[in-house]
């Protein structure tokens, strides 16, 4: 009964979810015991089909954002997401920069309270649909997106920079839109210029910068 919908969340399964579908607290305990479930680490109420390989780097934010959807089928979030991965989380998810995601961050449209203290809700009333899309079964911002808060995050210059230069290697971000990105932190970040700071972040020759 949990399969068919453990295989489309990456073997996993929330207890929310069980419990809409018949499976009841008792049932899932027994299927720990007998082996069939595991428990994931660091998230309670979800469980793993036994067998299903695990991926260390995204199981945990896989596993935080299943829990928000309090029992939803992930079909039904993926077409109107209540909760979006983003900033440094999303960096992670593209594969871009090496900005450590100790924190699970997501844009949700409303507010709430997570109870765990390693997951970060940003209230985002109105994200765009061309600033998200489904990378890997999970809702994500896009590479531009990421780039736009990290710097209004006022991360480290050189760490955003290797964002945007593996974002312009792997042909996710542009180069003419990096100045549009960045025009907004050009001046917080000392840059004269918007073309000067999409130039450095670019790995660009940086006279007007440097002097």
């Amino acid at each position: 009964m949990l399969s068919p919908l453990a295989a489309g969340q990456w073997g996993m399964v929330t207890a929310s979810q069980a419990r809409e579908l018949g499976v009841s607290r008792v049932d899932l305990n027994r299927l720990v015991h007998d082996g069939s479930l595991d428990r994931v680490d660091a998230a309670a109420r979800v469980y793993r089909l036994a067998g299903s390989p695990p991926d260390p780097d995204l199981d945990e934010l896989r596993a935080a954002w299943l829990q928000l959807g309090e029992g939803m089928p992930t079909a039904r979030r993926l077409r109107d997401p209540d909760a979006v991965v983003c900033r440094r989380s999303a960096a992670a998810v593209l594969g871009l920069g090496d900005l450590l995601a100790d924190v699970h961050e997501f844009y949700s449209p409303v507010r709430r309270r997570p109870r765990r203290a390693d997951v970060c809700i940003r209230v985002r009333t109105a994200l765009p649909p061309g600033d998200w899309r489904v990378v890997g079964g999970l809702p994500v911002t896009t590479a531009a997106r990421v780039v736009t808060d990290l710097l209004a995050d006022r991360e480290d210059q050189s760490a955003v920079a290797r964002v945007v230069q593996d974002g312009l290697r792997a042909e996710v971000l542009g180069r003419g839109e990096l100045e549009d990105l960045v025009a907004a932190a050009a001046a917080a970040y000392g840059a004269p210029s918007p073309s000067a700071m999409a130039a450095a972040l670019a790995d660009e020759p940086m006279a007007a910068m440097g002097e």
